[in-house]
């Protein structure tokens, strides 16, 4: 990995981590800031369908990163999804994004998905062009996403990419960043969602 490569990603996760803790200390008070927003896009989900801002328009939003080459953080990652599917309220959309979208065609994250009994109803992996997939992860959604460039590095290494889910509302705003290494996680991301429902 180049120095300039490995600088861009840890600003970013050092930007999550601000943002991470901006939610924790602001929210408590009144409604929970605007972190930042998806802009329109289009890339396609693990059964071939076109999915856009206007697909996710109307539903809260849990948001991740993963990529299916990855034997350690990712299955953990999607682990963890795998058990916020099982908890969420109805109407919430599960997303998460390929950091190899190269290699993870939608028949690939159609299997991945099925490992973790992801419903097609509920939880989304998308893929895409790499330029737009890295665009809604890193700038719309302020996730850190860095390709190492080493084609000898472990698979683990492939890339560098946020640990964390983001929390977005009904008309696809980012208002909640979930650490996914906090022992609470999966507490925290349902009592994000119930606060954006109105529940809390």
């Amino acid at each position: 990995m180049t120095e300039s490569a490995l600088q861009r990603g840890l600003w970013g996760i050092l930007i999550a981590g601000l943002l991470a803790v901006s939610v924790a200390y602001f929210g408590s008070w009144g409604a929970p800031p605007v972190l930042s927003r998806l802009h329109d896009f289009s890339l396609t989900n693990q059964l071939g369908r076109p999915v856009s801002l206007e697909s996710l328009e109307g539903r809260i939003t849990v948001v991740n990163v993963i990529f299916s080459r990855c034997p350690t953080q990712c299955r953990r990652l999607s682990a963890q999804m795998q058990r916020i599917q099982a908890r969420m309220p109805s109407g919430v959309r599960l997303v998460t994004l390929t950091a190899d979208p190269e290699h993870d065609s939608p028949q690939v994250l159609d299997r991945y998905g099925k490992e973790y009994g992801a419903s097609p109803e509920k939880w989304w992996f998308l893929t895409g062009a790499k330029a737009e997939v890295f665009r809604v992860a890193v700038a719309d959604l302020k996730f850190a996403v860095v390709e190492s460039g080493d084609p000898s590095a472990k698979l683990e290494d492939l890339f560098i990419h946020s640990a964390d889910f983001g929390v977005l509302d009904s008309r696809g705003r980012l208002r909640f960043i979930v650490h996914g290494e906090d022992s609470d996680a999966e507490d925290k991301v349902l009592r994000s969602v119930k606060r954006l429902k109105g529940i809390l």
